[in-house]
């Protein structure tokens, strides 16, 4: 019980000194622009991925009659989403959902972590492909409205 209150302690410390980091930031907000346009980029991103996701819940939910539990649900569902089940059309191939795990896997450290650990350069990256991925998901998207 004493190493569970111990652990506790040095996670609640540990957040604290996140928390600080992150008031310093806010303070200081208005005088570092080029950080605050990467928080903006962030945020876009995770909306990106969170918007292909609320698709890929709606049709797990109405289509597919699935919905993934557990603590790897996210990973579940985009997995679901390029599997025929019950012999129903797939929502996305396997190259699309391949793409979006890298953006999966941002929007799980935007969410959890805080925006001033964002690497730049790792979301270029990602907004960089993020159009060609778009469209191929449209027409996806498309194909999966015209077949159901």
């Amino acid at each position: 019980m004493k190493l569970k209150r111990e652990q506790l302690k040095q996670d609640i410390l540990f957040e604290q000194s996140q928390l600080d980091a992150v008031a310093q930031k806010i303070s200081g907000i208005e005088k570092d622009a080029a950080e605050t346009s990467v928080a903006a980029l962030g945020v876009y991103l995770m909306n990106f991925y969170n918007g292909i996701e609320n698709i890929m819940k709606r049709c797990a939910r109405e289509y597919y009659k699935k919905i993934p539990k557990g603590d790897d649900w996210h990973k579940q569902l985009l997995q679901q989403s390029c599997s025929e089940i019950n012999n129903k059309v797939p929502l996305f191939d396997r190259d699309t959902v391949d793409g979006l795990y890298p953006y999966l896997s941002f929007r799980h450290f935007f969410i959890h972590g805080y925006v001033f650990k964002l690497n730049r350069e790792k979301m270029e990256s990602l907004s960089t492909g993020l159009d060609e991925l778009w469209q191929k998901i449209k027409e996806q998207l498309t194909e999966f409205i015209d077949r159901i």
